[in-house]
């Protein structure tokens, strides 16, 4: 994050519950992406009075792109629609954590390969 790069990130699609437990409801915690789905968090991207950031995940040829905040799946192809409402369901949970991400990629020094 500190070279100003693009945030890459491999995730896990996964909420299936091991050793025949129920999963709890009451648990917030978002559902897992698999490790053959990687993430790209661009940098903060101001339009008028709003903030946002744009986060594609990519899987051979399959694509998504959403927006966070929001966590809302815009585009995508070759996902399931079971999928896209895991990954917006990921987008919604760690919301914050990609907030943050995107706040820490320089967009400059990227382009200056500083």
């Amino acid at each position: 994050m500190e070279d100003g790069k693009v945030i890459v990130k491999k995730i896990i699609v996964d909420d299936s519950v091991e050793d025949g437990e129920n999963r709890d409801a009451s648990k917030s915690e978002p559902p897992a992406l698999s490790d053959d789905i990687k993430m790209l968090v661009t940098s903060m991207i101001h339009k008028g009075e709003e903030s946002f950031t744009r986060v594609s995940f990519l899987r051979g040829s399959d694509w998504a792109e959403g927006i966070v905040p929001g966590g809302k799946i815009e585009k995508s192809e070759g996902f399931s629609e079971e999928e896209i409402e895991k990954l917006e369901a990921y987008l919604a949970g760690e919301e914050e954590m990609i907030l943050q991400q995107a706040k820490g990629i320089n967009p400059l020094r990227n382009l200056f390969n500083m």
